[in-house]
C-alpha cells in the first residue's frame, strides 16, 4: 500500500468482537460459532490482537511500556494502558512478529470451530488477504484453519485459547517445526472468484456478504456504506486507510481508539446487515426445503434445486432419471415456441388501464394438462424419427390405440396422457409444493406478533417454495447448461401459456357488455383499456373478466386482478409508468414503474429523479407547460452549478479481463477503474462491482472515454476538473424525457434551446490558488468574468464590477455577510459528521469521512469550494484573512 513502516501496525489489527467478528486490514470477517465449539451461553472474552511494530524484543510482556501497542493483556499488571484507547471487554494479544501474529489467529479459530466465516470482501480485504501474506511468509493459512487440515502441510498444535503471552510463548521456535507449503492459489476456482468469495477453507463455509447483498437489495453502489443506509437505515463513515493509519500510529491516549472504533463498528455491520436481511436462518430453511447442503443454496443455481426435489419425488414413483451428455443435449431438437409479448400501442391513456395477471400461469399449465416427461408421447409429426427431447424413444403404437380418445394434444402438435392414465411427476411436484405453499400462509396469519421468529421461519419457507415453483419451467428449457432438457416439454408449456393469454385476450376484446380493448400483453399478463370509466368502475370490470377467464380455463388456472393504471403511459415492451391503484378504496395512487429510467441503474440520480418529478407533474395536471416549466428551471439549476454532485454520478459493473486490449474499447467504469490500480495496485475492483465516475469538461471533440473520473477527483477541494453540464443535460436527461413525452407532441431539444443561458454563480471558479500542475488545457485558464456580488461583467482582473465597488463599505459588508453565512453552513455540516463518526480534531482538524454514499459530504466539499473562492476575493481585497477550509 506504501503508506509508511507504521502501516503494518495498523494491517495487522485483528478484533475479536463479542460476536466473534474478526477484523483484517479494517474490513471485518465474521463467524458464527458451532455446536462443537462454544455454545449458547457459554462464557466468552472478545479478543484484540495488535503486532507491535515500534518497540525491540523484550524478556517478558509486562517490560512494554505504553507506546508500545494498543494495550496488553487484562490479565498483566500493564492493563490500565488499555483504557487510554478506551478497549473495554477485550482480552488483547500482543505479538512481536506476523508470524506468531497468525499462530495466536489460527489458534483462536481452530478453537471456536466455526462453521461459517463471514466477511464484506472476503477476496480483496479480509480472509483471502490475509491468506495472501500467510502464504508470503510460507504458512498455509487456509489449510491451517480448515477442519480437515492436510497432514503434508501442518503439523498438530494444540489449540487453546492463550489467557497471558508470555516471553517463552513468543519465540518463533514454535512455528519451527511446522511443514509448512506455500498454498498455490488463495482463490481456488474461477466461478468463486466472479460470483462468490473464491476461497475455500475445508468444513467451513466462506460468505462474501457484498456479492450477497446484490441479489438482496437493488442499489446503484455495493459499498458497506450505502448498503448500511438502505438495510439499517443507519450511516457510517468512510475512512482510508491512508488516515487510519494515522490515527493508529499517534498512539495510546491520542487518536488511536478511533482506528480500533472504527474497525469495530465494521465488523458488527457484518452482523447486523445479515440479521436485518434474515439470511442465515432464511438460506438454512430454503435448504431444508429444497434437500440440498446451505452453500448449494446460494452458490447454485435453479435446475439445481428443482432437480433436488424432482428426483426425490421421482424416486418414490420408481421413475429414474436420464443423464445426458453434452453432446447429447446439443444435438436435440430447438425449440420453436415463443411466449405472447405484444408491441404495446405506445402513447399516453388517461382513462383507466386494469392490469390483469395469470397466477403462476406456467406451473399452472403443468399441473392443468398433466404436462411431464413421464406423461409425454412424442410429437404427432416429429422433425426426427424416433427422438424426443435427449433422447432415443418411440411410442408403443398398442398404447396409443388404447389411449386414442384420451390423448391431450397440445397447440405445438405433442401428445400427452391424462393424470387418469398416469400423474406426471412435474405436476405431482407442484401441487404439493402450491398447497403447502398455502398451508404456511394460513399458518403465518395465525400466528401472533410476539412469535417474530416463527414468522421469519415461515416467510422464507413459503418464499423458497415459490421460488421453486416458477423456475420449473426453466429446468425443462435449459437448452445449453441443462441437467435434462427436453425441447417439446418446454414448448408444450410456453404453447398452451399463450394459447390460454390469446383465448384471454379475444374474450375481452369480443365482449359487448364491458367495452374493453387489450392494448397490451406480456407472457402471463394484459392490460385492458376501458374508456370513459371511473377508477371504481374498473376494478368492478376487472374483476368480472378475471372471474370469466379463470372460468373457462381448467384447474388450477387463474386470472388475477392486480391494479388499475390511471392515467398512465405505455412506451415499448416491458416499459411503462403510471399511477397505480391495489383497490378501489385507494385514495392516493402510487407511482409504478417499469424498465424506464426511474427504475433503471444504468443512469445518474438526476435522470431519475427529474423523470420521476415531471411524470408526476404531467399525471397530476395533464398540462404539458407545467412540464416545461420544471424542466428549464432544473436545467438552469444545473448549468448555474447549484445542485449536488451525488445526482450526477454513474456507477456500472466492472469485469475485467474480459473486454478487448483496445484501450477505445473500454467502458468509462473500467478506465477510472484502472487509474486508481494505477495509485494503488489494490484497488482493482472485484467482478462485477459497481464502479462509480462523472463526466467532466474537457478539450472540444473529447471522447466519453476521456472524460471519466472518479467522484472524490472532482469533489477535492483543489481540482481542477468541473462538471459537464452540457452532457448531463444533452445525453443524459433530453433523450430519457425525449422518448416519454414525446408521445405527447413535446420537443425537450427545443425548449433547451430557446432557454437563456443562467450565469455560473460559483465562487469556486475563481482562481484562489496557485497554478496547479494538472492544468494542462487551456480551458483551466479562463477565469469568471461576472462580479461576485451583481452577475453583470467585470473587468478579467477584477472579481468586482466597477458599479459594485463605488460603495466599498456595501461591497465589504455584502462579502463578509456572504463568507459568514457560508462559515455558519460548513459548521453545521462538519457538526454532522462529527456526530457520525467522520471528524478529526485530535491529530489533526478536519472531517475525514468520503463516503459517496452521503449526501452530507457532497454538499459540505461544494460549501468548501464556495467558501475558499470567496475567501480568496476577500482576502486579495483586504477584508480579512484567508478562511482555512481544511480545518472543516
Amino acid at each position: 500500500m506504501g503508506f509508511g513502516p507504521k502501516w503494518l501496525g495498523w494491517m495487522w489489527s485483528c478484533i475479536f468482537s463479542a460476536k466473534f467478528s474478526i477484523l483484517v486490514n479494517g474490513v471485518p470477517a465474521g463467524f458464527f460459532p458451532s455446536s462443537k465449539g462454544l455454545r449458547q451461553g457459554d462464557p466468552l472474552s472478545p479478543y484484540l490482537f495488535v503486532m507491535g511494530m515500534e518497540f525491540e524484543p523484550v524478556e517478558n510482556i509486562t517490560d512494554l511500556k505504553p507506546e508500545c501497542c494498543a494495550c496488553t493483556p487484562a490479565s498483566s499488571s500493564l492493563s490500565e494502558f488499555g483504557k487510554l484507547d478506551g478497549i473495554s471487554g477485550c482480552k488483547v494479544l500482543v505479538s512481536s512478529e506476523e508470524k506468531l501474529l497468525f499462530d495466536d489467529f489460527i489458534n483462536i479459530i481452530c478453537s471456536f470451530d466455526p462453521d461459517i466465516l463471514i466477511g464484506w470482501d472476503i477476496q480483496g480485504g479480509s480472509l483471502g488477504f490475509l491468506a495472501e501474506r500467510a502464504s508470503h511468509l510460507g504458512i498455509g493459512l487456509l489449510n491451517k484453519i480448515s477442519r480437515t487440515p492436510s497432514e503434508t502441510k501442518t503439523a498438530s498444535r494444540n489449540f487453546e485459547i492463550p489467557e497471558k503471552r508470555v516471553a517463552d510463548e513468543m519465540l518463533p521456535e514454535n512455528l519451527v517445526d511446522d511443514s509448512v507449503l506455500l498454498e498455490e492459489a488463495i482463490i481456488e476456482d474461477e466461478w468463486g472468484r466472479t460470483h462468490a468469495s473464491g476461497v475455500h477453507v475445508g468444513g467451513r463455509i466462506v460468505l462474501n456478504v457484498w456479492r450477497l447483498m446484490r441479489g438482496e437489495i437493488k442499489l446503484n453502489m455495493y459499498t458497506a456504506e450505502s448498503v448500511a443506509e438502505a438495510v439499517l437505515r443507519q450511516k457510517i463513515p468512510s475512512i482510508r486507510n491512508r488516515v487510519l493509519t494515522k490515527w493508529f500510529s499517534s498512539g495510546p491516549g491520542r487518536a488511536r481508539y478511533r482506528s480500533i472504533e472504527y474497525v469495530i463498528q465494521r465488523a458488527k455491520l457484518n452482523f447486523e446487515i445479515m440479521n436485518q436481511l434474515d439470511m442465515i436462518n432464511r438460506t438454512s430453511e430454503l435448504a431444508r426445503v429444497f434437500g440440498i447442503d446451505f452453500f448449494s443454496v446460494l452458490s447454485r443455481g435453479s435446475q439445481y434445486h428443482v432437480e433436488s426435489m424432482f428426483l426425490r419425488l421421482a424416486h418414490t414413483q420408481n421413475f429414474l432419471a436420464i443423464s445426458p451428455g453434452p453432446q447429447q443435449v446439443a444435438t436435440q431438437p430447438a425449440m420453436e415456441c415463443l411466449p405472447l409479448v405484444m408491441e404495446p400501442e405506445s402513447g399516453f391513456y388517461a382513462d383507466p388501464v386494469v392490469v390483469l395477471d395469470f397466477q403462476s400461469l406456467y406451473p399452472s399449465m403443468i399441473i392443468a394438462y398433466n404436462l411431464c416427461y413421464s406423461t409425454c408421447l412424442g410429437k404427432v409429426a416429429p422433425s426426427k424419427a424416433d427422438v424426443l427431447g435427449v433422447s432415443i424413444y418411440s411410442p408403443d403404437p398398442h398404447a396409443l390405440h388404447d389411449l386414442k380418445d384420451q390423448i391431450l394434444l397440445t397447440p405445438n402438435g405433442v401428445m400427452y396422457v391424462p393424470s387418469k392414465a398416469r400423474k406426471g411427476v412435474l405436476p405431482r411436484l407442484l401441487e404439493e409444493i402450491l398447497s403447502t405453499r398455502i398451508m404456511v400462509k394460513k399458518a403465518m396469519k395465525k400466528l401472533v406478533p410476539s412469535q417474530q421468529v416463527l414468522q421469519r421461519i415461515f416467510n422464507a419457507r413459503q418464499l423458497a417454495l415459490k421460488l421453486i415453483a416458477n423456475v420449473t419451467y426453466g429446468y425443462t428449457a435449459a437448452g445449453y447448461s441443462g441437467r435434462m432438457p427436453c425441447a417439446e416439454l418446454a414448448d408444450s408449456i410456453v404453447q398452451c401459456g399463450r394459447r390460454t393469454l390469446e383465448n384471454a385476450i379475444s374474450l375481452v376484446n369480443t365482449h359487448d357488455k364491458w367495452k374493453a380493448k387489450v392494448i397490451y400483453g406480456d407472457t402471463d399478463s394484459m392490460f385492458v383499456l376501458l374508456k370513459g370509466r371511473t377508477v371504481k368502475e374498473s376494478f368492478q370490470i376487472g374483476h368480472e373478466i378475471a372471474s370469466a377467464v379463470t372460468a373457462m380455463n381448467p384447474n388450477p388456472v387463474t386470472l388475477k386482478m392486480e391494479k388499475v393504471y390511471h392515467p398512465c403511459f405505455l412506451l415499448t415492451k416491458k416499459r411503462y409508468v403510471g399511477y397505480s391503484y391495489e383497490s378501489p378504496d385507494q385514495i392516493e395512487p402510487t407511482f409504478d414503474a417499469k424498465g424506464i429510467e426511474t427504475v433503471r441503474r444504468d443512469t445518474c440520480g438526476a435522470v431519475a429523479k427529474t423523470m420521476e418529478q415531471s411524470l408526476r407533474l404531467f399525471f397530476e395536471h395533464q398540462d404539458i407547460s407545467k412540464v416545461k416549466v420544471y424542466l428549464q428551471r432544473q436545467w438552469r439549476r444545473i448549468l448555474s452549478g447549484r445542485v449536488s454532485l451525488q445526482d450526477f454520478v454513474f456507477a456500472k459493473e466492472v469485469r475485467l479481463g474480459t473486454y478487448s486490449s483496445r484501450a477505445s474499447s473500454l467502458p468509462p467504469a473500467a478506465i477510472v477503474a484502472i487509474k486508481a490500480m494505477r495509485a494503488d495496485p489494490r484497488a482493482e475492483p472485484c467482478y462485477a462491482e459497481r464502479v462509480p465516475y462523472v463526466v467532466i469538461h474537457g478539450e472540444p471533440g473529447a471522447r466519453l472515454v476521456d472524460l471519466v473520473v472518479d467522484p472524490l477527483d472532482l469533489l477535492a477541494i483543489d481540482s481542477p476538473y468541473r462538471l459537464n453540464d452540457q452532457y448531463y443535460i444533452n445525453k443524459q436527461i433530453i433523450p430519457a424525457l425525449q422518448r416519454v413525452f414525446g408521445l405527447v407532441g413535446a420537443d425537450l431539444y427545443q425548449w433547451f434551446s430557446e432557454m437563456p443561458r443562467p450565469v455560473r454563480e460559483v465562487y469556486a471558479k475563481h482562481k484562489s490558488h496557485a497554478p496547479n500542475p494538472y492544468r494542462t488545457r487551456i480551458d483551466f485558464y479562463y477565469l469568471s468574468k461576472h462580479c461576485i456580488l451583481c452577475g453583470e461583467l467585470s473587468p478579467a482582473s477584477a472579481h468586482i464590477c466597477d458599479k459594485c465597488s463605488k460603495d466599498g463599505t456595501a461591497v465589504a459588508a455584502a462579502v463578509i455577510g456572504r463568507t459568514a453565512k457560508l462559515e455558519r453552513d460548513i459548521q453545521h455540516l462538519a457538526a454532522i459528521c462529527r456526530h457520525c463518526g467522520g471528524g478529526d480534531w485530535i491529530v489533526e482538524s478536519g472531517v475525514k469521512c468520503t463516503s459517496l454514499a452521503c449526501s452530507v459530504f457532497y454538499e459540505r466539499r461544494k460549501v468548501q469550494k464556495d467558501l475558499q473562492g470567496l475567501s480568496s476575493v476577500a482576502t486579495e481585497a483586504g477584508f480579512y484573512p484567508k478562511c482555512m477550509v481544511e480545518w472543516f
